[in-house]
């Protein structure tokens, strides 16, 4: 069959790129990493609360499953207005999940079957149940500075910033002043203009990796530097980000983070991010500019969240696959993800086409360039086919150079359809990916069908069938 890549200097381009890629290989370049949410995976009490223990007795299930790490939802002590997002203490369990003994012991028997762990971590704000804003709130002066309080102007708040979470910004206090908080009046913000703020998270940075674990999500990472408290632009939401939003004092503050802190451990830091573009995350995770390793963004899953693709006529997967691709060709490693708990799940909008879209979003999760972000018993309860087709992407995907380290490249095809190549020395695959309820004519390339969520005598030559996924290899 023909082939689109077959020019000499677009090959040696690409294989220039492969080498160089390999050359800098660090673990966490191609892993595994599975999204546990702690209260909800599993409860080895019987209280109806999952908890680390929970998570330890699975261990050996996940390591089978291929994950390389795990991302653990928050676990701090926290009074959960917020999910967990609203820590009180960062150097304490909560007690609902279980003890820093079992903390300790997830880490350890981890690390002994191959595993890592990085744990969900918020330095935009605190809970207001905090040690620190308790102590703000009785006056002491200290402790104010953690936080940003300010007098009202006249009977209005200090400035005319919006919540992200709707809402205005600042929450009156029983003294009079107010206080920040860009997201819920649970969450005041954190006043990183202030040396000693900076000192504490890279205390509880420390205090956490020394103990073994791997890295940090971040989460709300590129607004936690304010450049000033002035009135913003007036929009009709979220007025004020121009003053907090990708800053240059949040670039030179995650530098100093890894300099400090994170370059001092073979530590993995991804950034949750708001309202970022590519160009905004090739800042935050350039390697050379030595702040993060790489930024998760929530610009596909707005795309793929409004209806379940081709459902509803108003449904656009076209504007879905310009945004991976857009992504996949800005960024050396992206992190890339189709379900987490922040999302419901398109797939059971699919309704009898669930299983193929389920394995389909799995396929193209673990095709694409970068580190790959699952959570497939959010997808799969009570779907062990699914589970099996997990099984055999991430088996394939290990032991495929080109989805390993091989570059990415988008190929010609109707506009709902997504289909690219990875392709390293030896290897070149071809990935097909429908993403309608119809059959859709597409030219294939490549020799022999590698993986498909369907079966062989299901499959046509000629066209994709709905929501199909196929992996072909071409022989080079």
């Amino acid at each position: 069959m023909s082939n689109p890549l077959s020019s000499k200097v677009d090959r040696d381009i690409f294989m220039g790129v492969v080498m160089a890629n390999s050359n800098t290989k660090k673990w966490w370049k191609n892993a595994i990493i599975y999204q546990i949410y702690p209260g909800s995976f599993c409860d080895s009490n019987g209280d109806g609360i999952g908890d680390i223990s929970g998570i330890i007795s699975k261990l050996h299930y996940l390591k089978e499953f291929g994950v390389d790490a795990i991302w653990l939802g928050p676990v701090f002590a926290s009074p959960n207005a917020v999910d967990g997002y609203d820590i009180s203490d960062y150097k304490s369990i909560n007690p609902d999940f279980g003890t820093m003994e079992d903390m300790e012991k997830l880490i350890s028997r981890a690390k002994r079957l191959g595993m890592k762990i990085i744990m969900d971590l918020v330095i935009n704000n605190t809970s207001d149940e905090h040690i620190w804003f308790k102590k703000a709130l009785e006056g002491n002066p200290k402790y104010r500075e953690y936080y940003y309080f300010r007098p009202g102007k006249g009977r209005k708040a200090p400035n005319n910033w919006d919540s992200l979470n709707g809402g205005k910004a600042w929450t009156k206090t029983a003294n009079g002043d107010y206080y920040l908080h860009l997201y819920g009046e649970k969450q005041p913000d954190l006043n990183w203009s202030n040396p000693d703020v900076f000192n504490e998270i890279a205390d509880v940075m420390h205090f956490w990796l020394d103990k073994g674990i791997a890295g940090f999500r971040c989460d709300a990472i590129n607004i936690i530097h304010k450049d000033t408290l002035d009135d913003g632009k007036l929009h009709l939401s979220y007025t004020g980000k121009e003053h907090y939003l990708n800053s240059q004092g949040c670039h030179d503050l995650l530098n100093r983070l890894n300099q400090e802190v994170w370059s001092k451990y073979k530590s993995f830091i991804v950034g949750d991010t708001v309202f970022v573009t590519p160009e905004d995350a090739k800042l935050l995770s350039d390697e050379n500019r030595k702040e993060m390793d790489a930024i998760l963004s929530f610009e596909h899953k707005s795309e793929e969240n409004k209806v379940a693709w081709g459902i509803n006529r108003f449904c656009q997967p076209c504007k879905f696959i310009r945004t991976l691709d857009k992504w996949q060709e800005a960024l050396e490693v992206p992190a890339n993800y189709m379900e987490n708990y922040d999302y419901k799940s398109i797939v059971k909008s699919n309704g009898r086409y669930s299983e193929k879209t389920a394995k389909l979003l799995c396929g193209i999760n673990l095709s694409l360039k970068g580190v790959a972000f699952i959570n497939a018993i959010a997808e799969t309860k009570d779907k062990n086919d699914i589970l099996s087709f997990y099984k055999k992407m991430i088996e394939f995907r290990k032991g495929s150079q080109a989805l390993a380290e091989g570059t990415y490249r988008r190929v010609a095809s109707p506009s709902d359809v997504y289909v690219f190549t990875r392709e390293s020395i030896d290897e070149r695959l071809y990935v097909y990916c429908n993403l309608t309820p119809f059959n859709r004519s597409v030219e294939f390339y490549g020799d022999r069908i590698v993986l498909a969520n369907y079966e062989e005598e299901e499959r046509e030559n000629r066209y994709l069938k709905p929501y199909e996924f196929r992996i072909v290899a071409s022989n080079i």
